[in-house]
């Protein structure tokens, strides 16, 4: 990730740094904590998981979960996000489109 994607994404990554620190304190919001706690289900559940990562140096097949150590057609390159912080991420999207976008205004 270049600098200037890194600026860009400044909120997302405070967002869910924040969102975790509250949730440690106990002064978390429920309904939050509900969703982020499915996307963290989620995550549990996907190949590209690396420990507390999303594998940045494997791809996925996102219909098929497939998993490859190279670039190929209709495969999504993990991340490589902390997941605990990016899944308290409001402004957050999975790369395989697995969640987010459930706090946007309807």
């Amino acid at each position: 990730m270049n600098i200037k994607t890194l600026f860009g994404k400044r909120n997302e990554i405070i967002g869910g740094h924040f969102n975790e620190l509250r949730s440690k304190l106990g002064m978390a919001n429920q309904n939050e904590e509900d969703i982020f706690s499915l996307r963290e289900e989620i995550c549990n559940a996907c190949p590209l998981k690396n420990g507390n990562n999303c594998n940045a140096m494997k791809w996925m097949n996102p219909d098929t979960l497939e998993v490859v150590d190279a670039p190929k057609d209709g495969f999504i390159r993990g991340c490589g996000c902390r997941l605990s912080a990016k899944q308290r991420s409001k402004l957050s999207l999975c790369p395989a489109g697995f969640w987010g976008g459930e706090f946007d205004k309807k």
